[in-house]
């Protein structure tokens, strides 16, 4: 019996998310006003812990803390929708504090990934140690 593949690391590489100036990504229409959406695209897949993450009350909770409690963000397959905002207030330090948030959730589902790994490849060893 073979041990358990390591998966590959999950994620949608939120470092290149928001790349230098993320506001410039072609997704992003300049034309959008406030109260519209922005739909900036992520670099890869997006797994379903991420996703809830994002959507989930603690996100919510962070963006409030920092002055940005009427926006929302949805996943809608490879992009990320950023709801009620403006281009001014991404430039302001909105895209800076999404930036932030969504690295901190991909660093968390990679190292609980790896955690889950880990755990599964020592009982594959235990396993056959009993064997």
């Amino acid at each position: 019996m073979r041990p358990p593949e390591r998966a590959a690391a999950p994620g949608f590489a939120a470092q290149n998310f928001l790349s230098p100036d993320p506001l410039l990504h072609p997704s992003v229409s300049l034309l959008q006003r406030p109260g519209t959406r922005f739909r900036p695209r992520f670099p890869g897949r997006v797994l379903p812990a991420e996703a809830r993450l994002i959507k989930g009350p603690a996100t919510h909770e962070r963006l409030s803390e920092q002055g940005y409690g009427h926006i929302s963000l949805v996943i809608d397959e490879a992009r990320l929708e950023i709801v009620n905002t403006s281009l001014e207030e991404l430039k302001a330090g909105l895209a800076s504090v999404i930036g932030s948030v969504i690295r901190e959730i991909s660093d968390q589902t990679r190292r609980e990934q790896e955690q889950r790994d880990e755990e599964a490849l020592s009982k594959h060893r235990a396993d056959e140690v009993r064997r």
